[in-house]
């Protein structure tokens, strides 16, 4: 399974963004990044169907940021 990554500007964010694609069937987790210096950000990991589950934040106007693949979802980890 492909599985991309996109950052999100808030743990709010990455909440709308989660429920919004679990409920249209895109399988997702939030995960809380660390960031060297100090702080910290939240990914939205959306695990098969990115550029419509992508597509679907935009309509909702939930902003993201910086999407990267992370590969495959073999293992079912990432």
């Amino acid at each position: 399974m492909t599985v991309c990554i996109a950052e999100m500007p808030s743990y709010t964010y990455a909440v709308k963004g989660e429920k919004l694609l679990r409920a249209r069937g895109y399988p997702c987790e939030i995960k809380r990044n660390e960031r060297p210096g100090g702080g910290c950000g939240f990914s939205l990991i959306i695990k098969g169907g990115c550029p419509e589950a992508l597509d679907i934040l935009r309509a909702y106007s939930v902003p993201y940021t910086n999407v990267r693949g992370g590969g495959t979802d073999d293992a079912g980890k990432l």
